[in-house]
Parts: C-alpha cells; sequence; structure tokens
C-alpha cells in the first residue's frame, strides 16, 4: 500500500527524537500532527485514486477482516494517526530497529564494535567527568535559582492581591 511505504520514509527523519521513557516529551505533539497530516493527505489522496468514499472505507476498516492480525500490521500506520500511545510505540520501536542497524553496519565496516557500544557504556576520560560534575552544579545551581524566583513571584503575586476588610464596630 503507498501510503504505509510513504509513511515508513517518513519514519526515517524522526526517530531518533523518541524514547522510551513513561513521560512524552513536547516535542513529540509536533511530530504526531505532521503525522497526522501526512497520513490524512496519503489516504485521503489513495481513496480518491482507487474510487472509494470514506463511508466504504470505515466499512471495509471495521470488517471482520480487518480486524485479523494481519490487516492490523498493515493498517497500524494508518491507526497510529489516531492513537498517540500506538505512534509513540511505532517510534520508540522504529528507533530502536534504525539503532540496531547502524551497530550492524559499525560492525561490517569495521570488524569489530568499539568498546563503548561492547562493555555496555562510556569510557570517559577524567576531564570530560570534571566537564559532567561542572555541568550538573549548574544545572542543580540555576533549577534553584529557578525555584526561589517562582516562589518570589507566587508570594508577591498573593501580597497584591486585595483582601477584604471588614469593620468592627466598637
Amino acid at each position: 500500500m503507498c501510503i504505509c511505504v510513504c509513511v515508513l520514509v517518513w519514519f526515517g527523519f524522526f526517530p531518533t527524537v523518541f524514547d522510551d521513557e513513561e513521560e512524552s516529551k513536547l516535542s513529540y505533539t509536533e511530530i504526531y500532527q505532521e503525522y497526522q497530516a501526512l497520513v490524512e493527505k496519503l489516504l485521503e489522496d489513495y481513496l480518491k485514486e482507487v474510487g472509494i468514499n470514506e463511508e466504504k472505507f470505515q466499512e471495509a476498516f471495521s470488517s471482520p477482516l480487518a480486524k485479523t492480525h494481519t490487516s492490523q500490521a498493515i493498517l497500524q500506520t494508518v491507526l497510529a494517526a489516531e492513537d498517540f500511545r500506538l505512534f509513540k510505540k511505532m517510534m520508540v520501536q522504529k528507533n530502536i530497529e534504525m539503532q540496531l542497524q547502524a551497530i550492524r553496519i559499525i560492525k561490517e565496516r569495521n570488524g569489530v564494535l568499539p568498546d563503548c557500544l561492547t562493555e555496555g557504556s562510556d569510557v570517559f576520560s577524567e576531564i570530560e567527568q570534571e566537564e559532567m560534575k561542572i555541568l550538573r552544579e549548574v544545572l542543580r545551581k540555576s533549577k534553584e535559582e529557578y525555584e526561589i524566583e517562582q516562589e518570589r513571584k507566587r508570594t508577591e503575586e498573593v501580597s497584591i492581591l486585595p483582601f477584604p476588610m471588614s469593620y468592627v464596630d466598637d
């Protein structure tokens, strides 16, 4: 199906952005919206090309045949346009596939994998380790300063709010 091929080509541009963390990044939303627009346009054009109206497509899409494992795998790219979790899962999977492909290419070209890929961790020089410590400390201080500033703003906002005055007769 032409739609699947175009979408798979599109996948090649974005999967490295996606990771398998629970919380989704804001950048995912923008990419997902682009994906939705692409799938909608490709599907619309394809349906026009083969002469199927939207009602007939919906009928075929919800038929028992479309519910088979094979059909679901084929239609997954279309379904992902309506389901962000499925979309993210597909992007993470594609990211893993591309990383594995890159590792295979490195191994084919060099005969072996670099130590950092076989030992499970990167080897940092002393200078790089010191730079990482400094970076962590700067980020920690920046976060503290930000939180203090936010608290100051909240306190300031509360202090300028008008308080209702009550009068008590003596």
